[in-house]
């Protein structure tokens, strides 16, 4: 028993986080380490936030209220929700709090104020920290225990040990080869975007403030920024799903928005993946399959692939490797599925391949894995990247950065 000690829990992307905190909740996973039938409990994870959003809307009413906010959770950034949430948590005095990859989808500046506001709290409360990068563990946790593919406990050890072992997820290098592009329908132009004095508003806040980009053939860029500085919203304006794109001065793909084009010719251009996508693919189709319906832009597969599409999903099979072979897509662990969906994304050979936090919920070694994809990639110079996110991974490779900064009345951005 470790008594009044802050525990964190590393998880490797085969554990079953979901059933791991079930299994804390019902205090059935660390009685030997914690006793906490002694006090409250309270649960700081998406899951937290996804149900006080669901309650908001369905009551039409505010349920989170802290003492600086009086905002609803639906009007936030994520980062912004996470910090609001976890406030309103501390602020019910729970004797354990439970933190669920606590740094996901928040910027720096948040995440030192996330920080701030733990260590305020360290010694009112007991911690324990589910997180999946060594980078991220608390500096106030006292012990780790390591989490096996069977959700067992297999290692304790105190954090300075756990940091400076290397015993952590082993992996070696995967040295990828890109297949060959399956048609030869996608454009050849450049730039393939161009935005000149893009400015957004949402009622009366306005969020992009004159903003101007270009993104030329085979660059590859890191779109980055503070919590509600329109990231998504650049984002979802260049793939065509944000109708404040009409009446932009933007070029998509050597066509003037608003000149007769479809969402379905912008689409066809580019390859998108952000980690909520997954969530859209509910049966439990081939990776096959899964690969194969990226040359068709379908959520699931309703049409017999022909010999051509079954061909060029095998030679992407192969390059992720012999793991992926013959498998289910809801068979694999959350990295491997996420080195699918990138696959799908890039089966069709897209001019602009756009990836959205893609390392979110990785371990250490599904995102060394990722970013080496990401890099062969974009060693090819043949497709264009836009890869957002908060954090900088190590040995990621972007080639340009685009920052958007605080302006006078929103954010605009800057080549940094």
């Amino acid at each position: 028993m470790y008594l009044n000690s802050h525990i964190g829990i590393y998880l490797s992307n085969a554990s079953n986080k979901k059933l791991v905190i079930n299994r804390i909740i019902t205090d059935d996973f660390l009685n030997d380490y914690l006793n906490l039938s002694t006090g409250s409990l309270a649960l700081f994870s998406t899951i937290t936030v996804e149900r006080m959003l669901d309650e908001e809307l369905r009551h039409d009413r505010i349920v989170v209220s802290t003492a600086e906010n009086k905002q609803g959770l639906q009007t936030m950034s994520s980062g912004q929700q996470k910090k609001v949430v976890l406030e309103y948590l501390i602020a019910q005095q729970p004797s354990f709090l439970v933190l669920d990859d606590v740094y996901a989808n928040v910027d720096k500046a948040t995440q030192a104020i996330i920080t701030h506001q733990l260590e305020n709290v360290s010694k009112q409360l007991t911690m324990i920290q589910l997180f999946f990068r060594k980078r991220d563990v608390l500096s106030n946790i006292d012990y780790v225990l390591t989490v096996n593919e069977q959700d067992e406990i297999v290692n304790v050890q105190s954090k300075v040990d756990f940091l400076s072992s290397n015993d952590t997820h082993s992996s070696s290098r995967h040295v990828f080869k890109l297949p060959t592009q399956y048609s030869q329908t996608q454009i050849d132009i450049d730039p393939l975007i161009q935005l000149n004095d893009v400015s957004v508003s949402y009622g009366d806040k306005q969020v992009l403030d004159g903003v101007n980009w270009t993104v030329r053939k085979g660059e590859f860029w890191q779109l980055i920024g503070p919590n509600g500085s329109g990231k998504s919203t650049l984002v979802t304006m260049i793939s065509g799903d944000n109708p404040k794109a009409y009446g932009q001065d933007m070029t998509l793909f050597g066509r003037k928005k608003g000149s007769g084009e479809t969402i379905w010719d912008i689409k066809k251009q580019i390859g998108y993946f952000t980690p909520s996508l997954v969530q859209l693919f509910k049966h439990d189709d081939t990776v096959e399959n899964m690969i194969v319906s990226g040359m068709v832009d379908s959520i699931g597969l309703y049409q017999l692939p022909t010999d051509i599409q079954r061909r060029k999903a095998k030679e992407w099979i192969a390059m992720l490797g012999p793991s992926f072979e013959g498998k289910s897509f809801q068979s694999l662990s959350i990295g491997q599925q996420r080195m699918v969906m990138v696959s799908r994304a890039m089966v069709k050979h897209p001019p602009l391949l756009i990836l959205d936090e893609p390392t979110i919920e990785l371990d250490d070694d599904n995102a060394q894995i990722f970013v080496e994809m990401v890099n062969a990639i974009a060693a090819e110079k043949q497709i264009a990247i836009i890869y957002v996110s908060h954090q900088d991974e190590d040995g990621l490779k972007p080639t340009h950065k685009f920052e958007l900064i605080p302006s006078a009345k929103g954010y605009t951005g800057v080549v940094s």
